[in-house]
């Protein structure tokens, strides 16, 4: 089954608040093996599954790729920026950026981002698109070279700007997609004093909106339970009690031969 045909309508609905016209030439970069395998891994970092915390939304990792390409496409219409955008998780392993915590990388949280390259180049698949539309492999593999795409905080880009939204929309259940819709409608490209493009606000009241539902979202991603559990998992792995290699088919292997199969299928819309 192709992941456009997986979505549920709360999902859909919220890709077309990002882009309403879905760019049809990115469906098959996100129908490649490499992509899919990110559907199967929740963006909240493991914590989705420990019963201190009340969100049982799956939002996946891969939901969450190709909401910031379509960020990136809305934005800029830059093919190379799009891909650099829904390819930046593709090494993302299960648990996410509990790895990182295995990597004491729990401050830049970008260790998982080095083996792109490597995914992407692997793929004979990508490499084939990337080949029908002109684009070099080290034009796409980074997505720190736009800053549309990524940047530093405290600057907004689009892949800080989605996982706001949709942590607060679906994960944390902090707002509605009115308000959403709201917020994204009020953002344009400008210049930084740094004299770089970044996206911002044109209503001070809006932005202060969004910093509102950032901060909202940022205390739940500092508390103690958050950074225990990441930091749990990390120690089991790191403990060989399972290897970063064998989580993710292990894990999945367990998850489809037990009752649970049922109900992420039809909860879950993978």
């Amino acid at each position: 089954m192709k992941y456009l045909d997986t979505l549920s309508k709360e999902i859909k609905e919220y890709f077309a608040i990002l882009e309403p016209d879905f760019p049809q030439w990115l469906i098959e970069y996100i129908n490649t093996e490499e992509l899919l395998k990110q559907q199967y891994i929740s963006i909240t970092c493991g914590t989705i599954y420990s019963n201190l915390f009340k969100s049982s939304y799956f939002y996946s990792s891969l939901d969450h790729s190709v909401a910031v390409a379509l960020i990136c496409w809305h934005f800029t219409h830059d093919k190379k920026i799009t891909l650099s955008g829904l390819f930046h998780d593709i090494a993302t392993p299960v648990f996410k950026h509990c790895i990182d915590f295995l990597h004491e990388d729990y401050m830049q949280q970008d260790t998982t981002e080095e083996l792109t390259i490597e995914i992407l180049k692997n793929s004979k698949k990508i490499m084939t698109l990337l080949k029908r539309d002109g684009i070099l492999l080290e034009e796409v593999s980074n997505y720190q070279l736009y800053p549309i795409a990524d940047n530093d905080t405290p600057l907004l880009s689009s892949d800080r700007l989605e996982y706001t939204l949709s942590n607060a929309l679906f994960t944390y259940q902090l707002t509605d997609a009115k308000t959403i819709k709201k917020i994204y409608h009020d953002i344009e490209i400008q210049t930084n004093e740094q004299q770089e493009q970044e996206l911002g606000f044109r209503t001070p009241q809006i932005a202060m909106e969004f910093v509102h539902l950032m901060s909202k979202n940022s205390h739940i991603y500092i508390e103690d339970k958050t950074r225990f559990s990441m930091q749990l998992l990390a120690d089991i792995i790191t403990k060989r009690i399972v290897t970063t290699n064998e989580i993710a088919n292990q894990i999945i292997k367990e998850i489809l031969s037990s009752d649970m199969s049922n109900y992420i299928y039809l909860n879950f819309s993978f």
